[in-house]
């Protein structure tokens, strides 16, 4: 399975999930490193996109492919499992991630997109046991039409 990671070209490369601890995210809480992908490049662009508050945070972009070679390994949060304010509860959703990413043998996990809730996210787990089977393909450099900039300030 390839998924797309899209990313400023000097943080492309973070493959140990360092923003991700630093910052936190939807689905992790802080000092819990992880990386963030996406199952098509569309969705990773919108992801990024609707975090952009200036125009600068969607210059010198990158897309980096990450394979899964095997999507058995992969868990998949059931949506319809999910409290029904799932979306607006950041720390609920945080408190599901953490259970998966305290889980070594859970090398990813996939969630649905809040923008397109019938699209899927991936979170990697950085501290799986298996994730040295993850494979951080090519990294090429990301252009998209200036209409979608010109929206942000």
């Amino acid at each position: 399975m390839i998924l797309y990671r899209l990313a400023n070209i000097d943080y492309i490369e973070d493959r140990e999930g360092i923003g991700a601890k630093l910052f936190g995210g939807r689905w992790n809480e802080v000092n819990y490193p992880c990386v963030y992908a996406s199952a098509t490049l569309s969705l990773a662009l919108l992801e990024k996109f609707v975090h952009a508050q200036f125009k600068e945070h969607m210059r010198n972009l990158a897309v980096l492919e990450i394979e899964i070679l095997n999507a058995d390994d992969i868990f998949h949060v059931d949506e319809t499992r999910l409290q029904k304010e799932w979306i607006s509860d950041v720390n609920y959703t945080q408190w599901i991630g953490k259970q998966l990413l305290e889980d070594s043998s859970v090398v990813a996990f996939s969630v649905p997109s809040v923008i397109v809730p019938s699209e899927r996210n991936y979170v990697i787990n950085t501290q799986a046991d298996s994730f040295r089977e993850v494979k951080f393909k090519k990294v090429s450099d990301f252009f998209t039409d200036n209409r979608l900039m010109n929206s942000l300030f």
